[in-house]
């Protein structure tokens, strides 16, 4: 009696998921008449029946808003998170899908619209930055223009390793164009520990030229050497020398003895 009535309750969903079918069909056809006519409209049926099953509703909205070929390809590649996004994002989405992959449906599933729409703005640049940079990485890109995201970007992996990621981005995301591209300019030497602590301290009188970073690289230098410095050994070492010289004055003022 259960495996007869587990048998009709299969077929009844069966009933409705083909009808469901036939209905995103009929839409299909007024809208991407062409690729239907292609694929003819009892094999297309069964697609997205297949689609529907696996997925659902979102499967549904997605191929009504991109159409059956870049829907299905979409599906057939990405499945379930690209059923989310196309039906979220359309047209937008099935681009930023051929360009990101499944990093642009896992960037969607994280920051929403905003992080799609940073995605449509900087395009193959913003979706590596969130993924690695998460929201210290979504703020920053608030800050910045397209030239300056690519910056960022190949910044990337001198930010991640200098332990002060963060102190950076925040940095990045308070000045925006004008930090990206003195961090880009300096990269050589203000990466370095102690002129990075300098910089992330006070921003301002290095961004806008009223100091420089030799002078923040120099002095902690200097004051480590001094640090380590010896200095009864360097007094011992300059009185010596001071004697020698005094000799060899002497010595010179001496007359000889013929």
């Amino acid at each position: 009696m259960n495996l007869l009535l587990a048998s009709a309750l299969l077929f009844v969903q069966g009933a409705a998921v083909r009808n469901a079918a036939r209905e995103v069909v009929k839409i299909l056809e007024t809208r991407f008449a062409r690729e239907v006519a292609e694929e003819g409209v009892e094999r297309l049926e069964a697609r997205v029946a297949s689609y529907l099953e696996k997925y659902g509703e979102d499967a549904a909205t997605a191929l009504k808003r991109v159409g059956p070929r870049v829907g299905g390809a979409a599906l057939e590649k990405f499945g379930a998170p690209a059923a989310k996004f196309l039906a979220q994002f359309g047209d937008e989405g099935a681009r930023l899908l051929a360009i990101e992959g499944e990093s642009a449906a896992r960037v969607a599933a994280r920051f929403g619209q905003e992080g799609v729409e940073l995605m449509a703005k900087h395009r193959g640049i913003a979706a590596p930055i969130l993924e690695q940079f998460g929201d210290d990485g979504l703020r920053a890109l608030r800050s910045l223009g397209p030239d300056s995201a690519i910056t960022l970007r190949r910044l990337e992996e001198a930010i991640r390793t200098s332990g002060r990621q963060r102190d950076v981005l925040r940095v990045i995301e308070e000045y925006g164009d004008r930090a990206c591209a003195f961090l880009w300019r300096n990269k050589g030497v203000i990466f370095g520990a102690a002129v990075l602590a300098a910089f992330l301290h006070d921003p301002e009188p290095y961004l806008s030229g009223a100091k420089e970073l030799v002078a923040a690289t120099v002095a902690p230098v200097a004051k480590a050497a001094a640090e380590k410095a010896n200095w009864t050994v360097v007094i011992v070492a300059t009185m010596v020398v001071g004697a020698v010289l005094i000799a060899l004055k002497v010595a010179s003022r001496t007359p000889t003895r013929r």
